[in-house]
């Protein structure tokens, strides 16, 4: 009898009662169960045996690609050999059960499981993608594939998919690790080599130490028993020494030359320099004219070993540099306007001083442009005949023609002409506006000036360096000056005297200290305090009674109004009243400053009646 849907409702439609039909149903339900259950069964274990066949053949196939690859290098068949006995470890093991799931699933898609040699990157991901695909649909809904299994199969699929580039990093991992495996044990080499070395050479220097030890003491030992023959034969070998110095001394001597010309032997050259620096003066007056001999230029010197027949004396150097005087050379003269000045030894030599001249007065300068240089005189190089030993340094030369100090005027004059331009300031000038408010005589900075500059222009014309004329040939303004302007008092000036009405002196101020009881006892007067330089103005007329320095007032001036009534005006930086001056009120009469005991600047200003201080903030 067969169970299925088609047979329990034709059976169930044949039911007429309907306590047959009810049991019918509940049949009908029951069998239902029952055929589903039986196929659960019966699908889990034909997939079962699907597993065990596809795990057979993947065993088989795994066998012949390992048989393939028994070429390989060591440490990829000894992995693959492990991988091989993990997955032959039983049916009952993780990873064998996850290769014959695989293995069965990828039969049962009909995923062909050999790779394409020349299958590229974009083609294994895409087959990757979509055999994980159909892996993860094959697995849903069932119950035997665990979580371990699941991770298997999918690693499996990676592996097949990207199987090139697992086994060419792990290559690469192998060979790093046996390179650096056999990297540590050469340096591990070299290290127990250097080691012996230095056993060696530690070995061999002791010993070599040793030995050089007992010779010394051996020639201790034998310096010792025979000192008496020693110290004789040391004494004989320094006598002979000396002795021999002593006739090498007697027999050396110095033949010397002048310019290739042999004048005779001395025998130490310090005799021959000391005559040249006599020689000078005796040498100029034999031959009329400047002469000059450089030792270290001019004399040569020759030695001679053996017994000489001759050795010259001073006097013998001196006759015979002396009478060279007859020896002439040529040289190159400079001279101006026909007259000789110097003379040089080579042309060359006689030009570049001329140069060297011309650009000591007439050098590179920042805005200066020459446009003429010449000589007063005519200047003239021309080849002489002179003495030997007259030609000037050329340091004397420039010296003589330029002249050093007002008592060596120049010999030779330059004459320059430039275009000079520079920038030159122009000063501004003030100008005065009346103010009503301002006393006569009195003024008051409206705004500073500023000065201007302009860009000039100049032809200068100079004479060895000094100049002697300069024509301005053009002026350009750059900035504009700007005047200072004042206001000017034109309100006139009040008598002289006291008018009853003390005013404050100072027009801005901040009031930093009152009158009465303070930290350092009593205050007398109250501190205004202000700028360094502010105008203190009379607090009304009156007459200077005192105007100078007393004491910790430091500058101090007091005013008598008149009335038995004074006004103290303390710490001046500048008294501008004297002692007996009569002023006005709001006459300025000082500056403010910090002088005497001040911690800043300040005014301390005082108001007393009858010599008695008063609160000058009930009078203001």
């Amino acid at each position: 009898m067969e169970f299925n849907k088609e047979n329990i409702e034709k059976n169930t439609k044949d039911a007429v009662h309907p306590e047959q039909r009810e049991f019918k149903k509940e049949l009908d339900t029951l069998v239902r169960e029952k055929i589903d259950s039986l196929s659960e069964k019966l699908d889990g274990a034909v997939f079962e045996s699907m597993f065990r066949a596809k795990s057979r053949e993947f065993e088989e196939e795994k066998r012949r690609y390992y048989s393939e690859k028994e070429n390989s290098s060591r440490s990829i068949q000894s992995r693959r050999n492990g991988e091989a006995q993990s997955y032959s470890r039983g049916a009952n093991g993780v990873d064998s059960d996850n290769v014959r799931v695989y293995a069965a699933s990828t039969a049962a898609l009909r995923v062909p499981q050999r790779r394409v040699v020349s299958e590229g990157f974009i083609s294994r991901t895409w087959r990757l993608i979509r055999t994980l695909l159909r892996q993860r649909s094959q697995m849903n809904g069932k119950y035997w594939y665990t979580d371990e299994r699941r991770r298997a199969a999918y690693r499996d699929i990676v592996r097949d998919c990207w199987s090139p580039l697992t086994d060419a990093w792990e290559d690469l991992l192998n060979c790093a690790w046996d390179f650096l495996n056999k990297l540590v044990e050469d340096l591990w080499d070299l290290v127990l080599m250097i080691a012996d070395l230095f056993i060696a050479a530690y070995h061999y220097g002791g010993s070599f130490l040793y030995y050089i030890w007992d010779l010394l003491w051996d020639a201790r030992y034998w310096v010792w028993f025979r000192r008496k023959n020693i110290f004789m034969g040391f004494s004989l070998l320094l006598t002979a020494g000396a002795a021999s110095v002593i006739l090498i001394a007697f027999m050396t001597s110095y033949e010397y030359s002048y310019h290739g010309k042999i004048l005779g032997v001395v025998r130490n050259k310090e005799d021959v320099y000391k005559t040249i620096e006599v020689l000078s003066d005796r040498l100029s007056k034999a031959a009329g004219s400047n002469v000059y001999m450089d030792v270290e230029r001019d004399i040569e010197f020759k030695k001679v070993v053996g017994l000489v027949k001759k050795i010259d004396s001073e006097d013998d150097i001196l006759n015979t540099i002396t009478y060279m005087r007859d020896l002439q050379v040529e040289g190159y003269a400079i001279a101006l306007d026909g007259r000789q000045m110097v003379v040089m030894s080579s042309e060359r030599e006689a030009k570049d001083l001329l140069h060297e001249i011309q650009n000591d007065y007439a050098g590179a300068a920042s805005g200066v442009v020459y446009t003429d240089i010449s000589y007063e005189q005519n200047v003239e190089v021309k080849p002489v005949e002179c003495l030997l030993g007259s030609i000037w340094t050329k340091s004397e030369a420039k010296s003589y023609l330029v002249g050093m100090g007002p008592e060596s005027p120049s010999r030779i004059t330059i004459r320059t002409t430039e275009t000079n331009t520079y920038t030159e300031s122009v000063s501004y000038s003030r100008t005065y506006i009346d103010n009503a408010s301002l006393y006569v005589g009195e003024t008051r900075i409206k705004s500073e000036g500023k000065e201007g500059k302009d860009l000039v222009v100049a032809t200068v014309e100079r004479v060895n360096g000094v100049e002697v004329s300069r024509i301005v040939t053009s002026t350009t303004s750059i900035i504009e000056p700007v005047n200072e302007i004042y206001y000017r008092g034109t309100k006139p000036i009040p008598e002289k005297l006291g008018t009853g009405t003390i005013l404050c002196p100072l027009t801005d101020y901040r009031l930093t200290s009152g009158f009465g009881p303070r930290w350092d006892g009593f205050h007398a007067a109250i501190d205004m305090a202000a700028p360094t330089g502010t105008k203190i103005y009379a607090a009304d007329g009156g007459v200077v009674t005192f105007s100078g320095r007393r004491g910790t007032y430091g500058y101090l001036i007091i005013v008598d109004h008149g009335g038995l009534m004074e006004t103290y005006y303390a710490h001046c930086s500048k008294l501008l009243v004297s002692e007996g001056d009569k002023v006005y009120q709001g006459q300025t009469i000082g500056l403010i400053g910090s002088t005497g005991r001040a911690t800043g600047p300040h005014l301390h200003f005082e108001v007393r009646y009858n010599g008695v201080a008063q609160n000058p903030l009930d009078y203001l």
